[in-house]
């Protein structure tokens, strides 16, 4: 199984400082990277996954290496932690996890629609049980005003006029059903103005829309306001995001509240050995 490789690990252990008897929430569980460590040290961990995917690969994972026993999976996102927390934690906790990326899986996985490899599937929903929005309906059916504001506000796309008019385009001859046809609109736009980029140019849009299907902001403002209702004084916060919007929601959080707080980026090393961590950006708060 290639487990998803755990971003800014060694600095979230460290930050969090986990100890024997605490109790920490990890509200991003994944393939279990994060929680592993932290169980490692003797610690209690809560951990929240809204994909079932995920959920059943950290589990056995956990299971395997004999960590199971503190160990409490959560079926849930950011919007109803609180429930979950009055329901299974009932007590302060010493710290919270959040990052904010995509599992391996879920980014090159056939079937989900996150990846713009993806030949089977554009629908990018965490949770397809309890979802009904899917990128497919925001990519077949918004207007060019809807997507504009999309590809603007979320994207920061510079080219979103010219590539709406491709998409629309596009989806007028028949509709784009996979993450795969979607990039192929988008690269080849590219190419035939001969544009270049560092990276995939569909990558921006595919990051939008994974947010707009999955409330992502919304639900990000959620969790963090509720932190300083659910963790001891002096217990830690962990937020590892990975798009500028992201950052930018944490960061006024910080500021709101008049946090102390530190940011920490991917070191060089890091990067070199998982380039998917290159836009990684920690920022770890207490509350006062």
């Amino acid at each position: 199984m290639n487990y998803h490789q755990p971003v800014l690990l060694n600095e979230v252990v460290n930050l969090l400082d986990p100890q024997v008897g605490q109790t920490f929430l990890d509200a991003t569980l994944g393939h279990g990277g994060h929680s592993i460590e932290l169980l490692k040290k003797g610690a209690t961990v809560y951990a929240l996954d809204t994909d079932s995917e995920n959920q059943k690969i950290a589990t056995d994972r956990i299971e395997t290496l004999k960590l199971s026993k503190n160990f409490h999976p959560l079926t849930g996102n950011f919007s109803n932690t609180l429930s979950l927390w009055k329901k299974h934690i009932k007590k302060p906790l010493d710290g919270i996890l959040l990052d904010l990326g995509l599992s391996v899986n879920q980014q090159s996985g056939q079937g989900r629609g996150f990846s713009f490899h993806d030949t089977l599937s554009l629908d990018m929903r965490l949770n397809p049980k309890t979802q009904k929005l899917t990128a497919e309906e925001i990519i077949n059916t918004w207007d060019k005003e809807q997507l504009y504001e999309l590809f603007t506000k979320l994207a920061q796309e510079k080219l979103a006029k010219p590539l709406i008019f491709e998409i629309i385009r596009a989806r007028q001859i028949h509709p784009i059903k996979s993450g795969k046809e979607l990039g192929n609109i988008i690269e080849n736009y590219y190419q035939k103005k001969h544009y270049s980029t560092r990276h995939n140019p569909a990558t921006k849009i595919f990051l939008a829309l994974r947010i707009a299907v999955n409330h992502e902001f919304d639900n990000l403002k959620k969790i963090l306001e509720l932190s300083l209702k659910i963790t001891k004084t002096g217990g830690g916060i962990a937020v590892i995001s990975f798009h500028s919007g992201e950052d930018r929601i944490v960061k006024q959080f910080i500021i709101k509240n008049n946090l102390s707080s530190q940011k920490i980026l991917p070191t060089h090393t890091e990067v070199k050995k998982n380039p998917l961590s290159r836009s990684a950006i920690l920022r770890f708060y207490k509350n006062n």
